[in-house]
């Protein structure tokens, strides 16, 4: 009897040692599931890695919506660890600058252009600056999104010396535009002062057309236009309409000289710190916004032409476009003699 009670007491012991660690192992269990879903919470409150991202055009400009739409990707793919910010309006400096800090890691993504990035170590990339190598839109896409396409992109990184490019962009083509009287003729270029970004290729594309090429930074050129320091300058409809060049200098021509492909560009020195997950992350996010923006140009470029229609902008088409076009074998001979097999192959796709 006494040895039956003696057991009944062990049992329940056992029974009250074994409910006790019952509820610490339900306890500890509850309180690494709290902990690990505040860490979720602070993952997702707190990105891990923040990276600028630099644009010359202001907010609204589809180059800027491109960005944007790139930081979202960024952040989805990562899950909320890397965050990329967006500093439009030129606010991280012009191409040469931009291209410098990320040389040095002081900038870690920017929108370069191909025109500009031919100072950079003369990289392939600088042959789709070439002015009229590309004959319409669809003939712009079918070389970005070829293999020779990707083969010009990974050259960026090869020839200047810390950049990678990631993804082409469309701005749209180049047009000239004038602040005192329609242009329709080359004759019509004689000895105009026209801004140019800084690139030596296309300031010989405006002297070769007759007229005086200008640098100025592009945060100048309203107040140029507006000044009379010069007397026209080259744009995508966009950059045109967004930055109100157009109050300005009101006569825009379409002849199309150049349409130089946008790049989403990277630092090396960044590229270098992060993961292959994280590599992986943004080369998905640009090819997403690659696809995104060759859909919302064409509308954004339609919702242009409207709206300078509206604002009493002079629309003109070049009187004879083979002439503009002949006008440049000067700037052929110069830049495309190291080309030719590539000029012609992109000439060739059809």
């Amino acid at each position: 009897m006494k040895e039956e009670k003696g057991n009944a007491a062990g049992n329940l012991l056992h029974i009250a040692l074994l409910g006790i660690v019952v509820l610490l192992a339900g306890g500890y269990l509850a309180g690494w599931g709290n902990m690990e879903a505040s860490q979720k919470e602070i993952r997702a409150g707190e990105p891990e890695l923040v990276l600028c991202y630099g644009e010359v055009n202001p907010e609204g400009h589809i180059m800027t919506e491109s960005a944007k739409f790139f930081a979202e990707q960024v952040e989805r793919l990562s899950e909320g660890r890397i965050a990329v910010e967006i500093y439009p309006s030129g606010q991280m400096g012009d191409d040469a600058q931009c291209y410098r800090a990320m040389q040095i890691g002081s900038l870690d993504l920017y929108r370069g252009n191909c025109a500009s990035l031919a100072e950079f170590g003369e990289p392939m990339v600088s042959v789709l600056a070439l002015p009229y190598i590309f004959r319409d839109r669809e003939h712009f896409w079918k070389v970005c999104e070829s293999r020779l396409g990707q083969e010009i992109l990974d050259d960026i990184q090869v020839k200047s010396g810390g950049i990678k490019g990631i993804a082409y962009l469309d701005e749209g083509a180049r047009n000239f535009f004038a602040r005192e009287r329609p242009i329709t003729r080359v004759e019509d270029m004689r000895n105009l002062k026209i801004r140019i970004q800084l690139s030596e290729m296309m300031e010989d594309t405006v002297a070769a057309l007759g007229a005086d090429a200008v640098p100025i930074a592009y945060v100048e050129l309203y107040t140029a236009l507006q000044s009379g320091s010069v007397d026209g300058a080259e744009n995508p409809p966009l950059s045109y309409y967004y930055n109100k060049f157009y109050e300005v200098a009101p006569y825009y021509v379409k002849d199309g000289h150049t349409y130089a492909p946008g790049v989403i560009l990277v630092s090396e020195m960044t590229w270098n710190t992060l993961s292959e997950e994280d590599q992986q992350a943004l080369l998905e996010a640009a090819r997403l916004t690659q696809d995104y923006n060759r859909v919302e140009i064409e509308k954004a470029d339609d919702q242009a032409y409207r709206a300078l229609e509206r604002a009493g902008v002079e629309i003109l088409e070049p009187e004879d476009p083979e002439a503009w076009s002949d006008a440049m074998e000067p700037v052929y001979k110069k830049y495309g003699i190291q080309f030719l097999d590539l000029i012609e192959e992109i000439h060739g796709m059809r």
